[in-house]
């Protein structure tokens, strides 16, 4: 009887052990099974068909910074750009697409994908001058819509005259030129077909473009050069030294 006991003990006892064994060699497979079924499902890449850039052309401030952003068509593909510039002399551009304003002129920046699908855009970098002077003729066109008028237009001949005489003013602040000859004798020289004309003046007046308007707004022979409905074309000539700004507005009909 004992005897037999103990053979039935022995039988149990080998019986769960087996089990045991069983059920840890059942789950280690399966782990692995897993494993596998998931390393073989990896995305496709999607190459992209086109590369486009929130902006096509852009004016910057020497010093100045802008970042690009290049989108792919379609939405779900994936790829390296890489950047450059025709000009680094001018603007610069980094990994990113941050673009860094360095001179004066035109570079055109180019972003690239993998596959060779090209973007651009035009960087113009103008001075801090040329930016208030931007600025001045902005706000001028501002007074004169408000009132119906025409906006006035510029170019690189008015542009000039009144520069001329920006340096003039801080040497003779008059309408008389330093030379002793009237003020409007300045378009002969730069190539203008004088019409009907007028400037205005301010000698050691704010930085600020805003300031500098408001001002001649508030005076009337200065308010009425600035909405004259006659006048066309407009050249803003800003002339700095020593912190002085030298503020020269040119019309012409």
């Amino acid at each position: 009887m004992n005897f037999l006991k103990k053979c039935i003990c022995v039988v149990m006892t080998l019986a769960m052990a087996s089990s045991v064994a069983l059920t840890s060699y059942a789950a280690t497979p399966a782990a692995n099974t897993t494993s596998t079924s998931a390393s073989t499902t990896a995305k496709k890449t999607v190459a992209p068909t086109k590369v486009t850039l929130n902006k096509t052309s852009a004016t910057l401030v020497k010093g100045k910074t802008l970042t690009l952003k290049a989108t792919l068509t379609p939405s779900n593909a994936s790829t390296k750009f890489t950047w450059s510039s025709s000009d680094k002399s001018v603007a610069t551009v980094d990994s990113n697409g941050k673009v860094k304003a360095v001179k004066k002129g035109t570079a055109t920046i180019t972003v690239k994908t993998s596959n060779n699908k090209k973007a651009t855009c035009k960087i113009t970098v103008i001075t801090q001058n040329e930016a208030l002077e931007n600025e001045v003729i902005k706000l001028v066109n501002a007074e004169r819509t408000k009132r119906g008028l025409s906006k006035l237009t510029t170019n690189s001949k008015m542009a000039s005259a009144s520069d001329k005489r920006a340096k003039e003013i801080y040497t003779k602040f008059s309408h008389t030129r330093p030379n002793g000859k009237a003020w409007d004798t300045v378009f002969a020289e730069y190539g203008i077909k004088k019409g009907y004309a007028g400037e205005n003046i301010a000698y050691n007046y704010s930085s600020v473009a805003k300031d500098v308007v408001n001002m001649w707004m508030n005076s009337k022979g200065h308010r009425d050069n600035i909405l004259n409905p006659k006048f066309k074309t407009i050249g803003l000539g800003l002339y700095v030294k020593d912190g002085r700004y030298n503020w020269v507005q040119l019309f012409n009909s």
